[in-house]
């Protein structure tokens, strides 16, 4: 099995498991669960360094080259909503990219291939209205290949987990729904991560709709052979198909 693969599969267990343990209490009470499953483009642009530790170089990437830059991406969330007080979200991003970067003149190429998978469990206490509490992990998947001037390519790369907390608001006006989502984590694996997406979505009908929103995902990551302080920054544009809910 492809250790990609591997990872992919062991990462998603170990985030799934403990979140059906806290939800599944949950549907006795709930009877009704709604599900949405929306396939995006993230068109993030990357500022920051990454490398080995003493050999790093720096990547600065604006969103508008989104196009030229990524080899090939896949990414989607699965979003669950029950009727009462709890929701579940799962996040994965997956994107290999080398062309049209600016990279420093010590740098002749640079090719990153990366992993990120969210698990979020949410609950809405009583009286909140439309805004709720979230926790849940952040996988991320790293390898890297950078060629230095004068030097043989070096090639290095990690994958770490850590825990993430934060707030999620979604009202509702007729056909539009918003979205204003904040998380903050760390600790275990990376330095600090955190992530901040402000959009909204208009539903065409029961089923299909159509979601635009600006995320900013800061991650500072440090090991003995790794090294990764980078933010990525851009629009996500994304399809969503609803159903379930009765």
């Amino acid at each position: 099995m492809h250790v990609g693969i591997y990872k992919f599969f062991c990462s998603f267990m170990f985030v799934m498991v403990p979140m059906l343990i806290v939800v599944a209490p949950s549907t006795v009470k709930a009877a009704e669960w709604s599900y949405e499953v929306s396939p995006y483009i993230w068109t993030a642009g990357i500022d920051g360094e990454i490398g080995a530790p003493g050999m790093t170089t720096s990547v600065d990437v604006g969103f508008e080259d989104y196009i030229e830059f990524v080899d090939a991406g896949l990414a989607f969330v699965i979003d669950a909503r029950s009727d009462g007080n709890w929701s579940w979200q799962t996040d994965v991003m997956w994107m290999k990219l080398s062309e049209g970067m600016e990279l420093p003149p010590a740098t002749l190429d640079l090719e990153v291939e990366q992993l990120l998978l969210e698990a979020i469990v949410g609950y809405r206490p009583d009286g909140w209205g439309e805004v709720e509490i979230v926790g849940g992990v952040r996988y991320t998947d790293m390898d890297t290949t950078i060629d230095f001037a004068g030097m043989l390519d070096v090639q290095v790369g990690d994958s770490f987990i850590d825990p993430l907390i934060g707030i999620r608001w979604r009202p509702n006006y007729k056909k539009w729904e918003y979205l204003v989502e904040g998380n903050i984590g760390g600790g275990v694996d990376a330095d600090l991560q955190w992530m901040a997406m402000a959009g909204a979505k208009y539903n065409f009908d029961n089923a299909w709709n159509f979601k635009l929103a600006y995320r900013v995902l800061d991650i500072d990551y440090e090991s003995d052979t790794f090294v990764m302080d980078m933010r990525f920054e851009g629009l996500l544009i994304g399809v969503g198909y609803e159903f379930g809910g009765g």
